[in-house]
């Protein structure tokens, strides 16, 4: 069971109270806590008769077409979004027929020095990756302190203002 703390209750915990939707062992520290804290059994009565106004108001009648209009338009849309991406793949497919028909009407002397120098950008860069591979351990294992010095010099104003943004919680739920 849990203990009873001095805060107040949340606006959730109390309209749980007030619903009969908490468990039992937490809904009697509720109690205990309503009966010993005017600010909360102000705010659990607040929550009693508003429960108690909304059981008082009529609920109007639905039409008999309600569920089978709420459905039809839920199939509209799920047409709706089938036909975009029906759309979307045939301007994807139409692209790709268009590109390589331009590749084939240009004929390999016109696409094969781009690819190519591709072929030898990528070699490049997987050589540079290697050689980087081979010193750049050694090099991060020497300077460890002084990367994670810089790190937390950076990473700490940051933080600072990050934390500013974050709202200070009103209330707070037994626990």
């Amino acid at each position: 069971m849990k203990t009873p703390t001095p805060e107040h209750l949340a606006d959730a915990l109390a309209q749980r109270l007030v619903d009969g939707t908490l468990p039992a062992d937490e809904a009697l520290l509720a109690e205990a806590h309503v009966a010993s804290c005017a600010a909360c059994a102000a705010e659990v009565e607040s929550f009693r008769m508003l429960s108690a106004a909304l059981d008082d108001l009529d609920v109007p009648e639905l039409p008999a077409d309600f569920t089978e209009g709420v459905l039809a338009r839920i199939d509209v849309q799920e047409r709706a979004l089938a036909r975009e991406r029906r759309h979307a793949v045939a301007i994807l497919a139409v692209f790709v027929v268009a590109t390589a028909a331009a590749f084939a009407a240009a004929g390999a002397r016109a696409w094969a020095p781009v690819v190519s120098s591709t072929a030898a950008a990528f070699g490049s860069l997987a050589r540079v990756v290697h050689v980087g591979s081979a010193f750049v351990p050694d090099v991060v294992s020497a300077l460890r302190f002084q990367i994670i010095l810089a790190a937390a010099v950076l990473a700490l104003p940051l933080l600072l203002g990050l934390v500013r943004l974050i709202p200070a919680p009103h209330r707070t739920e037994i626990a």
